[in-house]
């Protein structure tokens, strides 16, 4: 934390003599986000004043006022000097120290105004926190706090007032407005430039429903006054409070020049895949016997000389048919593919890909990978996504595509079949898509709409296994793969995270206001509202690499018809996909909240695996133990549930309070009315005390939990195109003739996409799953210290975030320790991953060191990527 005191902040500074006959106020300020602002803050720039709500100035007709004070720079401890030159200063909260004179009839203060007279400088106002220093009435332990998070303007734009509540109706909004209001998905399409960039608008239609976005103020179509103009997406209106930091918003621009550069840059030299040292053949018969870290390089070129000598022999098909020989002597599309990440020296776009890029990356991005080029030769290198990195072709074994609908990048589609007489059969349904094929179909794709049955063979081994999959064809995964990867982006990512946090985030800020930071944990922040302009706008990334074509958000709207809240509830969810079973509640909790009931009775297993490191009070039971992210995340779940739980027991008392909270209630009700006006079923009322517990619990696992499981893992899997293809360009051979015939390699490379789609996705991959380094994650920061709360309240919720924390320390424990056992294949799978999708880690520091930022790159584990973070920004 960086200290700044000023003088004493009045007018006449420090030479000021204390009015007797007035009282004085202190406060403190603090100041997040600006960096100029500690080298700049002088004279009269910034000014202050308070307000009395209690008492009024007659003659204003306007609570009493204080004078005016002034932040004044001060000494700044713990920063060097050349680092305040050189403009690199962390990012840390600064706080000012400032006094205000009031009138002895001023009383409790309740409001003031900022004025910041600089012309070019905006600052973060984090809060501010007031006390008397004497007062006969008034103790002094006794502070008033203000929780702003905004940021302060220049006066010269906005004027003078910085929280004014006036909605601006015409023209377009200025970066500095604070506007939240609804808007239907007006702004997909650009139909001005012809009817290829037509697209519906979504939502307020029976053919179109949707949820509802945050209105831009963007201007209207000249043609269709429905429909707003495309803008780039750095033009696009985002409150203030709710963009991304300057510095956050370039580190993940520089993450999509790299992975550009990495993956699209022409190669100058790539070695073949068996002469690789590392992720080759080699290693991993080695690995698959010995620990990595007992493997010496005599060991290796040992084992090699082995292999050298099996080379010169004909190896049979792993896919069936003729054998095949050596495959160094195979140019086929796996070993095309492998070099995307090996090695290389790049120097220059090639043409044809920098000529597709122009119409897909924003120019600024472009710009900046042809410059990066042009300095001089670019080392490029990329680390070889997981699911290939130990067993390059563990992805085509039938059991690892079964092991990835419950450990994979999707593992919330998958669902018992009720149907089936054995309980241990499951289904992967993409018939939906049935009446979209005739749309898709065509344009170089071929698309099916599957539905793939799976079995658990036995209850010593859970691993799901393909049995039918529409036709008897290995090549069929790839349909499915393909089907899957789209329902995961366009539902269990899109819809189901970003859109509904959308929405909460719009109805918070509208209704909740400083009561959020009594009642919501941090679910927001660094939360950008950029993607419908970089994925989903028409001829957009998403619409160039899945095979949804130009309809994608057609199919999101179709899939929202089904769409329910509460199914996002992790428990609810499992029993829903009869994934799970209700666990018989044995024991009723007796105190102050006696609806909250809880199963107490859990038991631990006898041995192995079942041997829990930490008990929860799970709603559920299983039905497949080993299902890592069902496992995994019913524990993060119980206890974000209990967290939760206590911490709203600090607020309310029985289900009246939160029945007559107007705030809570109308905050409700605008996410059902406006927010999901199309969407009126399934919804339920916010009257008890559990049914708040319930919201809140649903939301925050929403952010953290749900959005960790399917997003960052989708390098590690979908980073490797055969194993999670975007789109396909064949269809499935129907003569048995031909399929006796068929070169399987040259059919899997034909149907593929194209080598330029698929390193576009292989990037696009790699940005998803980055981490930026001023990310906040699940159980580093209590609510108390980020929010001011009242005074009184302050040591309980840390006690109850400590015991949060714990619990997460022990699910971490646990995690590693079922990742050590052999016989639980669905959490390492037989391409080796440990699941980590859902791993805490909080031991580790929200804000890493200088040593650890230059370390960063270097320790990317892509699917292993550990913690979870507390907000969506991507």
């Amino acid at each position: 934390m960086v200290e700044t005191t000023g003088c004493c902040g009045l007018l006449q500074a420090c030479c000021h003599r204390h009015d007797p006959q007035k009282y004085i106020i202190q406060g403190e300020f603090k100041i997040d986000r600006s960096y100029w602002f500690s080298l700049c803050a002088s004279g009269l720039s910034v000014a202050i004043r308070l307000y009395s709500q209690e008492n009024m100035d007659q003659t204003t007709r306007k609570g009493i006022e204080s004078e005016n004070a002034y932040v004044m720079k001060g000494k700044e401890l713990e920063r060097k000097k050349h680092e305040v030159l050189s403009m690199k200063v962390p990012t840390k909260v600064i706080k000012f120290k400032l006094k205000f004179e009031v009138t002895r009839d001023f009383g409790i203060p309740r409001a003031f105004v900022v004025e910041n007279r600089y012309k070019k400088h905006e600052f973060f106002l984090k809060s501010v926190t007031l006390h008397y220093i004497k007062h006969p009435d008034i103790l002094k332990k006794r502070k008033f706090h203000f929780y702003c998070d905004s940021w302060v303007y220049s006066n010269t734009k906005i004027g003078f007032k910085q929280f004014s509540s006036q909605i601006k109706l015409k023209g377009e909004w200025n970066p500095w407005d604070r506007i939240y209001d609804y808007d239907v998905y007006n702004n997909l399409g650009d139909p001005e430039n012809g009817r290829l960039y037509n697209r519906p608008v979504l939502g307020g239609s029976t053919k179109f429903p949707h949820p509802r976005q945050l209105k831009t103020g963007h201007l209207n179509c000249q043609h269709d006054h429905s429909r707003e103009s495309e803008a780039s997406c750095f033009q696009f209106y985002v409150p203030p409070d709710e963009r991304m930091s300057d510095e956050k918003l370039q580190e993940s621009k520089n993450y999509f020049v790299e992975a550009l550069i990495r993956f699209l840059a022409s190669e100058s030299t790539f070695p073949h895949l068996w002469d690789r040292e590392c992720h080759d053949f080699v290693t991993g018969v080695a690995h698959f016997f010995v620990p990595k870290t007992a493997i010496s390089k005599k060991d290796v070129r040992f084992i090699r000389s082995i292999i050298n000598f099996c080379r010169k022999l004909k190896l049979p098909s792993s896919h069936g048919g003729p054998s095949r020989s050596d495959p160094s002597e195979e140019q086929d599309i796996f070993e095309d593919i492998i070099g995307f990440y090996a090695d290389k020296e790049v120097e220059e776009l090639d043409n044809s890909d920098k000529q597709r890029l122009e119409k897909l990356v924003l120019k600024e991005i472009l710009n900046q990978v042809v410059a990066t080029l042009a300095l001089k030769r670019h080392d490029a290198s990329a680390q070889l996504p997981s699911i290939i990195a130990e067993e390059i072709f563990a992805w085509v074994e039938d059991k690892e595509f079964g092991r990835q609908m419950l450990a994979g990048t999707n593992p919330v589609r998958i669902r018992h079949m009720k149907a089936a007489l054995n309980e241990r059969v499951f289904i992967l349904d993409h018939h939906y898509l049935e009446q979209f094929l005739t749309m898709i179909n065509g344009k170089s794709v071929c698309a099916y709409a599957t539905r793939t049955i799976l079995i658990a063979p036995d209850s010593s081994s859970v691993t799901l296994q393909p049995v039918a999959i529409e036709l008897s064809l290995r090549v069929c995964k790839f349909h499915v793969a393909s089907n899957d990867t789209a329902y995961h982006q366009l539902v269990c990512h899109w819809l189901q995270t970003h859109v509904v946090v959308e929405l909460f985030i719009i109805a918070t800020r509208r209704q909740l206001s400083v009561f959020l930071g009594k009642i919501l944990p941090e679910i927001s922040r660094n939360k950008t509202l950029y993607k419908s302009i970089i994925f989903l706008n028409d001829g957009g990334i998403l619409e160039t690499l899945l095979f949804t074509g130009e309809y994608p958000m057609e199919l999101s709207s179709h899939l929202y018809k089904e769409w329910i809240f509460d199914k996002l509830a992790l428990p609810e969810d499992l029993l829903e996909r009869g994934m799970a079973k209700p666990r018989v509640r044995d024991e009723v909790v007796s105190g102050p909240m006696e609806h909250v009931v809880r199963d107490k009775s859990s038991k631990k297993a006898a041995k192995g695996a079942e041997q829990e490191m930490f008990e929860v009070d799970a709603e559920v039971e299983l039905v497949l133990e080993d299902y890592p992210y069902a496992k995994d995340g019913i524990k993060i779940w119980t206890a974000i549930e209990t967290w939760v739980t206590e911490y709203c027991n600090v607020f309310y008392y029985n289900d009246n309070d939160v029945k007559e909270d107007e705030k809570i209630q109308e905050w409700w009700d605008e996410i059902k009315m406006r927010g999901h006006e199309d969407r009126q079923e399934g919804w339920y009322n916010i009257n008890t005390f559990e049914s708040l517990l319930k919201v809140l619990t649903t939301l925050i696992w929403i952010t953290s939990g749900l959005h960790a499981a399917v997003n960052f893992g989708q390098y590690g899997y979908g980073g490797w195109p055969p194993n999670r293809p975007m789109l396909l360009r064949k269809f499935l051979l129907r003569d048995e003739k031909e399929m006796e015939d068929m070169d399987i390699i040259k059919f899997m490379e034909e149907m593929l996409p194209d080598k330029f789609q698929m390193k576009l996705a292989i990037a696009v991959m790699d940005l998803l799953s980055q981490h930026t380094l001023d990310e906040v994650y699940l159980g580093q920061t209590s609510p108390q210290k980020e929010r001011p709360l009242i005074e009184d309240h302050k040591s309980i919720i840390q006690k109850k975030f400590r015991k949060f924390r714990e619990s997460l320390e022990a699910i971490e424990q646990n995690i590693k320790e079922r990742n050590k056992e052999y016989l639980l294949m669905n959490r390492w799978g037989y391409a080796k991953i440990p699941y980590k999708l859902l791993y805490p880690d909080t031991s580790k520091s929200m804000r890493p060191t200088s040593k650890e930022k230059g370390k960063h790159h270097l320790e990317k584990t892509d699917i292993n990527e550990r913690r979870i973070r507390n907000s969506i920004s991507i």
